[in-house]
């Protein structure tokens, strides 16, 4: 604990000192003070907008719409006066609020090394101080308008890209969190809107410079603004809420797929339980399988999910027409026979139910039974058209059949295996799965060493995330569950 607070401590020291470099930097810009009063309406919006902060997505750090007032003073004044009504108006909130110092002195310095590092970019990339487009009696040209809102838009990715970089990197330290997790769960979701909402920083520069006469009326006037902020808020909070009610799904969900993980797992130790002579084959076959497709030197993901495959492979055979024909001793007649067969299809089915299974698990469960040649069952299809994973499903499902005891023959030895194997290369099975198969010195040792066999065996792993939420959707998916949540049609 110790050593995690003088890490974030040294972390708060170096971004304090960025920020006062950044405003040195400004400050040689040959800053020309706005006035008392600009300056003055400016931070009182941007006081009461922090405040009024409420907690991302996770908990761990805030978010307010004062970064569009920020963004606002930036385009208007120049990087040192925009950044120090920043420092300014931050400090004050974290007075307010009742901050810790060492997390005030890190609100300041980073939202203030954000906005000077936006502006620096703005004015690099040509936009004027104000933006001359917004100015009264400004005579318009494409030309420079594009360059400037280009400018802008380009500002306020800087901005955020500081921002959410910067304040991940001091949750994380704090929390013990990996630096990713803490940037995708609290601002990734988001950064979108933040983009489009930093938009209201223009329309305040042009409410300000349209009300920034003489009299007292006009500065009045400019309290207007705080219409589209109130707007913005409004919608922000409907954000967050409907963000809320989507890690509530995710969390449901997670329970719902682990139940049915659950089940399934269930099945594959009830089929086996039926039939003493192929009690643990599915688990072997899993083994075997993810040592086959590791000698491949295929990607963790693809591995998992032939495993998970083998695993599941045989669960169709939990339907009652099959128990009959699991305990029964010698072999089947062809009427059995046709009704074994199905199993494959079953099994798809069942595996179909869990979403994270969809894809390279459900066409390996499907058509592992489908042969080289194209004469294997449900389809009949053939060659490479035929997953990988089903065709060293074929091969492992194989391999332990031959090399575990039966009711009507022993155990083959590993010699005698490997000459079915290469008897049946090309007609069965994928010669180049045969070929490393036979050479593989782990199931040479699993199909000899028994014991080494039962200890590879595995659960079902859990899959990658299937996720819910609006931030990997649409914007228009996200608009249309704003407008549900706000019961407008």
């Amino acid at each position: 604990m110790t050593r995690r607070l003088e890490k974030i401590e040294t972390y708060v020291v170096l971004v304090a000192a960025m920020a006062c470099c950044a405003m040195a930097v400004a400050l040689l810009d040959q800053a020309v003070f706005p006035g008392v009063w600009p300056c003055l309406v400016l931070l009182v919006v941007a006081f009461l907008l922090q405040i009024s902060a409420t907690l991302v997505r996770g908990g761990d750090a805030e978010g307010s719409l004062s970064f569009i007032v920020h963004l606002a003073a930036g385009i208007l004044f120049g990087a040192f006066w925009g950044g120090a009504i920043t420092a300014v108006s931050t400090g004050l909130s974290q007075v307010v609020v009742r901050r810790e110092r060492l997390k005030a002195a890190f609100n300041v310095s980073q939202r203030t090394l954000s906005l000077v590092s936006a502006v620096l970019v703005y004015q690099l990339l040509g936009g004027s101080l104000p933006p001359a487009f917004l100015q009264p009696g400004a005579v318009w040209t494409a030309q420079a308008v594009i360059t400037e809102v280009l400018a802008f838009y380009a500002a306020a990715l800087v901005y955020f890209a500081f921002n959410s970089v910067l304040v991940s990197g001091a949750v994380a330290i704090s929390t013990g969190k990996p630096f990713g997790r803490v940037w995708a769960t609290g601002f990734s979701w988001v950064l979108g809107y933040d983009i489009g909402a930093s938009t209201l920083a223009l329309v305040v520069s042009w409410v300000f410079l349209k009300f920034d006469g003489p009299d007292g009326f006009s500065k009045l006037a400019f309290l207007a603004i705080f219409a589209p902020l109130i707007a913005a808020k409004h919608v922000y909070a409907k954000l967050n809420t409907l963000q809320s009610l989507y890690d509530e799904l995710d969390g449901a969900y997670e329970k719902l797929e682990l139940n049915v993980r659950e089940q399934l797992e269930m099945m594959v130790k009830s089929i086996e339980a039926r039939d003493p002579y192929t009690s643990g084959h599915s688990r072997r076959v899993a083994a075997l399988s993810r040592a086959i497709a590791a000698d491949l030197g295929l990607e963790a993901k693809l591995v998992d999910e032939i495993e998970n495959a083998a695993l599941l492979h045989d669960v169709g055979k939990i339907h009652a027409e099959f128990a009959p024909l699991l305990s029964k001793e010698g072999r089947l007649t062809e009427e059995e026979w046709e009704i074994m067969k199905t199993h494959a299809t079953k099994s798809a089915e069942l595996v179909a139910l869990f979403a994270r299974f969809q894809g390279n698990v459900l066409d390996s469960v499907r058509w592992h039974h489908e042969r080289w040649d194209g004469k294997g069952y449900p389809d009949g299809i053939s060659g490479d058209a035929i997953p990988l994973g089903a065709r060293i499903i074929m091969i492992s499902d194989t391999i332990d059949a031959m090399s575990t005891d039966r009711p009507y023959r022993k155990a083959l030895s590993f010699e005698k295996v490997v000459a079915e194997l290469l008897k049946y290369r090309s007609i069965q099975f994928d010669p180049g799965l045969v070929d490393a198969t036979v050479n593989s010195v782990t199931v040479r040792r699993m199909v000899s060493d028994k014991e080494f066999l039962a200890a590879q065996t595995t659960s079902i792993k859990s899959g990658p995330k299937v996720s819910t939420r609006p931030a990997l959707r649409s914007q228009s998916s996200f608009w249309e569950g704003l407008r549900s949540s706000t019961g407008q049609p």
